[in-house]
C-alpha cells in the first residue's frame, strides 16, 4: 500500500471545507449580482424538467433553509448525501481503514429509477412538491 505525507492526508480534509466555503461565497456573489437564465424546458413546454429549481435549492440549502431547498428540487439533497458518503469511502481508504464494498442490487437501482422518474413526473401535477 502507499504510504501518503501527513500534507497530502491534510489536502485531504482542507480541500473540501475550503470548497464548500468557495462555493458558498460564489453561490452568494451570483444569486445576488446576477439573473441566469430559466429552464428551457419550461420555457417551451411548461413543464418541469428534472433539474428545475436545482440552481434555487443550491442557493436555499447554503442559506440554511433545508426544507425551503427540499421544496424546489429533493434530488439536490439526494446528491450531497451520496457525494458526502462516496468521498468518506474515499477518505477511509486513503488513510488505509478499507470497507466493505457497497453494491447495490439491480431491484434496488430500479426502485431508486421509478422513484426518480415519477417524482419527476409527478412534480408537474402536485402543487406541493413543484419548486416555486
Amino acid at each position: 500500500m502507499r504510504k501518503y505525507s501527513i500534507w497530502q492526508k491534510t489536502a485531504l480534509i482542507v480541500c473540501p471545507v475550503f470548497s464548500a466555503v468557495l462555493l458558498y461565497f460564489l453561490t452568494d456573489y451570483i444569486a445576488t449580482h446576477f439573473t441566469l437564465p430559466g429552464c428551457m424546458t419550461y420555457q417551451l413546454f411548461g413543464i418541469y424538467c428534472p433539474s428545475c429549481g436545482m440552481t434555487r435549492s443550491v442557493i436555499a440549502l447554503l442559506h440554511g433553509n433545508v426544507f425551503l431547498s427540499l421544496r424546489q428540487n429533493a434530488f439536490v439533497i439526494f446528491g450531497i448525501v451520496v457525494a458526502v458518503l462516496v468521498y468518506i469511502r474515499f477518505a477511509l481508504r486513503f488513510f488505509g481503514i478499507q470497507l466493505k464494498p457497497f453494491k447495490l442490487s439491480k431491484k434496488e437501482v430500479y426502485s431508486f429509477l421509478i422513484v426518480a422518474v415519477l417524482y419527476s413526473v409527478l412534480r408537474n401535477f402536485i402543487p406541493a412538491i413543484a419548486p416555486i
